[in-house]
């Protein structure tokens, strides 16, 4: 136990004793190498310091040999510390300027400071010692004048055959780098500029057999690429920032980088390019990947126009972008294709705003191969789109505004949707929807902009089914309403549009010329014509139509403000000109009642025109034009002209409400009436005439016809012909022509040739109680008449013989009595104008 622990003190002895001796070693080494490090220094700064001349002479030839041009150096001086081993030769204000200095006045190259540093052993063995570039505080322009001069030439070194032999055609330079230095490429033969400052740039350089790498970090201030002006620049006041590696074939001529990483104005991108350097028309590609770009900031990378164009729209997510230029890199357009993918933004445009709004996208300035690829030639175009529009699900599969300088947008929309969700979108305040389904499939090809009279190339459909909708103004709803809705360009067309308005079932069709054009803007001007047709039809549920509508003042003054859609659908609904052509099996109005009903009406803003109205009634046919004038609130104008042919007096009278007169009525009359009435009056909005109010005339033939129970008749009877039957009179045709007005009925002299006796009679009967009629009996007709006897008109001319005149005045109780007029005074009345 005991030698164990001995061998192991031994051991641990020799060891300390031996780490000793290393250390003594390793410090005599390094002693020795600083040494020797020392003689070296001193020795370089010894020859650096004798053949500064030479040095400097030397960098200068270098230069010289390198470049064409005139080169100007204000100072020169050498630093040995800075990049020991080697030697730093610091120029003091240098500048590089090619023979058409004096013209242009730029200088291709201007410095403050270019650092050079030296390689101090091939400095001393006379081979090409420089081994490194800094450039601070410097401007390099390249020049191209409108003739095609260009200062470009002094970046094209000399054929050196010498130093090419002593490098082997090798890349002398291992590091480049850049501080505050301002790049400018002016071709003003091609439109072309491109403005850079170089914060700074580091490259280091790797010289291989087939290639040179370039281990670089960059931060650029991108003031503009422009490859044409006119279109504008590309990238304005970007910042770029990156760490990566570049590559250029020497076989091939190609500068490219792969797949590096970088910042840009902040945003984090992934890019490829390659440029083309060799050939008379070197080209350049370059792809870009973002995986989310805020889309204010994508369009700030572009051209102006380009920009302005997609200002049209925005969105509040960010992109997923892909970038392809592919162009020339002596001038002119490129080749610029953008693919972009969104999800769920909130997109807003010059028609309408979207919620929710996914799709996929691109741009390209090459619509039209080997067309100029300019913004004529450009388009953007959206697919797989789906949003939300006021709560409406919709779907297209592709969007394409084409020539971005005049802007034309073509779309396809598809939706189905609850109806009551479109009340949001109307916001009527005369028609609302109260339940059921709609569809929309409709294309849109025209102008991009915000403007009512050109946005009417609209083409497709709009379907419904099961639905309900409330008039508001009239508080009427139509039931069960199906049909379709079809745009083309302007116009709309309704196509068997069916519902239950009021317990009448309905079809109708119509267009609207141009009304998508005339909608915001004149809608007073928008003529619509509507065909209705009803199996039966109630003519007393639609008396609404005579009735002044119920108006929010307020919202439509908002409404009026906006100038939007909805109060565009409500001014119409006011103020269109509405052409109806009805057409109904049978139709009833309060006691009236008709078939086979072909009617044509106009329902202007203020008035309804009828332009011909033609039926079956009463055995006969009723053909009707005239007008309702809505002159004030509760009061009708109504004007009418109406031709009754064959009909039946009683059932014509007892429908039309005895004419709004109570001198004669239905209940007391038989025949065949033939009329034509021309009649002004007034109305209330229950369509029932006021008192008084007709004026006009009546010219009528009643064949076949008889007067029962008449009260005027029988009161003749207490005078004369007690003995016979006035209950029920029959007479030949009777003719003559009513004037009405004032409340009277004037009856012009009228032959009236009776079962009863033959007599004549004039005046007016007045519903004011100035009654004064005159009927005129002649004495033959004292002999009783057969029942077989022949009743035919002897013409009112005919002064009728021997006569008894009896009048008819209102007497103390308002009725009509008859007394005989012995001097026949009415006709010296009527005579004299009392």
């Amino acid at each position: 136990m005991y030698l164990r622990k001995a061998g192991i003190l031994l051991h641990h002895w020799y060891q300390i004793n031996r780490l000793k001796k290393t250390i003594k070693i390793l410090s005599k080494s390094l002693g020795i190498l600083l040494v020797i490090m020392a003689i070296l220094y001193f020795i370089i700064v010894a020859y650096v310091s004798i053949n500064k001349k030479t040095i400097i002479a030397q960098v200068d030839y270098e230069i010289s040999k390198k470049l064409n041009g005139k080169v100007i150096i204000s100072d020169v001086e050498l630093s040995f510390f800075r990049d020991f081993p080697n030697v730093s030769v610091l120029l003091h204000d240098v500048s590089i300027r090619d023979s058409m200095y004096q013209q242009h006045k730029h200088s291709c190259f201007e410095a403050e400071d270019v650092f050079i540093r030296l390689n101090i052993w091939k400095l001393i063995k006379k081979e090409p010692p420089l081994t490194g570039l800094r450039i601070a505080k410097a401007k390099i322009y390249l020049y191209t004048a409108e003739d095609g001069y260009t200062n470009k030439y002094l970046l094209k070194p000399k054929n050196d055959i010498e130093t090419t032999k002593k490098t082997d055609g090798k890349n002398i330079l291992k590091s480049v780098i850049l501080e505050e230095v301002s790049v400018i490429i002016d071709d003003k033969q091609k439109g072309k500029l491109h403005n850079l400052l170089v914060n700074e740039l580091r490259v280091k350089l790797a010289d291989e057999p087939t290639r040179l790498l370039f281990d670089t970090k960059a931060d650029i201030l991108i003031h503009g690429l422009g490859f044409n002006l006119e279109r504008g620049s590309f990238v304005k006041e970007k910042l770029f920032r990156g760490e990566f590696e570049m590559k250029y074939d020497k076989q091939l001529n190609q500068l490219q980088f792969d797949s590096i990483d970088i910042r840009l104005s902040g945003l984090r991108f992934n890019i490829s390019a390659g440029f083309d350097l060799q050939g008379a028309a070197p080209q350049f590609t370059f792809r870009a990947h973002a995986k989310e770009i805020d889309y204010e900031t994508a369009k700030s990378m572009l051209t102006e126009s380009i920009s302005k164009s997609l200002a049209m729209v925005s969105l509040d997510k960010p992109l997923a972008v892909d970038a392809n230029i592919i162009g020339p890199l002596r001038g002119g357009d490129p080749l610029i294709d953008v693919n972009w993918k969104v999800t769920e933004t909130v997109l807003k445009t010059p028609f309408f705003d979207f919620d929710k709004a996914s799709f996929n996208g691109f741009f390209t300035n090459e619509v039209v191969k080997a067309e100029p690829k300019k913004d004529p030639n450009s388009a953007i175009v959206l697919e797989q789109f789906t949003a939300d529009w006021h709560e409406l699900p919709l779907i297209s599969k592709r969007i394409e505004i084409m020539n971005l300088t005049s802007p034309v947008l073509s779309c396809d929309l598809i939706s189905d949707f609850p109806l009551t969700k479109l009340n949001s979108l109307i916001n009527s305040d005369v028609v609302q929807l109260t339940a059921g389904n709609g569809s929309v499939n409709v294309s849109y090809n025209g102008p991009l902009e915000r403007n009512s009279n050109t946005n009417s190339l609209i083409n497709g459909m709009v379907s419904f089914k099961n639905g309900n909708l409330l008039y508001v103004p009239r508080d009427v709803q139509m039931k069960n309403l199906q049909g379709r809705l079809i745009f083309k360009n302007a116009d709309v067309l309704v196509q068997n549009l069916q519902c239950n308005v009021l317990n009448n079932a309905i079809t109708m069709q119509g267009q609207a010329k141009n009304l998508l054009t005339l909608i915001n803007t004149e809608p007073g001007k928008v003529i619509i014509d509507w065909n209705i047709f009803s199996p039966n039809l109630n003519l007393g549920s639609f008396v609404y139509l005579l009735k002044p509508g119920k108006k929010n003042a307020a919202t439509a003054s908002a409404k009026k403000k906006l100038n939007n859609f909805s109060s565009g659908i409500d001014d119409v609904l006011e103020k269109a000109n509405l052409h109806v052509k009805l057409n109904a099996n049978s139709l009833v109005y309060k006691k009236f009642g008709a078939t086979n009903i072909n009617a044509d009406i106009s329902l202007l803003e203020d008035r309804y025109i009828i332009n011909n109205v033609s039926m079956a009634h009463a055995g006969g046919t009723i053909n009707l034009n005239g007008s309702l004038l809505k002159e004030k609130a509760n009061y009708l104008a109504a004007k009418f002209k109406a031709s009754l042919s064959n009909v039946d007096v009683k059932t014509v009278f007892n429908a039309f409400n005895n004419f709004g007169q109570t001198g004669i009525t239905g209940d007391n009359l038989e025949g065949r009436l033939s009329a034509d009435i021309d009649i002004l009056l007034a109305l209330d909005e229950n369509g029932k005439p006021y008192p008084s109010s007709a004026q006009g005339t009546i010219n009528f033939s009643l064949k076949d016809g008889a007067v029962n129970n008449y009260e005027p008749l029988k009161k003749i009877q207490k005078i004369i012909f007690r003995k016979r039957d006035f209950d029920n009179i029959r007479f030949a045709e009777l003719r003559d022509r009513l004037d009405i007005g004032n409340g009277a009925i004037n009856i012009n002299r009228m032959e009236i040739q009776s079962t009863v006796f033959t007599f004549f009679i004039e005046g007016a009967y007045s519903m004011k109680g100035n009654t004064d009629l005159s009927i005129q009996v002649p004495l033959n007709n004292l002999k009783k008449r057969r029942a077989d006897y022949n009743l035919e008109n002897i013409g009112t001319d005919k002064k009728g013989g021997t006569s008894i005149f009896l009048r008819g005045r209102p007497g103390s109780d308002g009725n009509v009595n008859f007394k005989i007029d012995l001097l026949n005074k009415f006709k010296k009345e009527k005579a004299s104008g009392l």
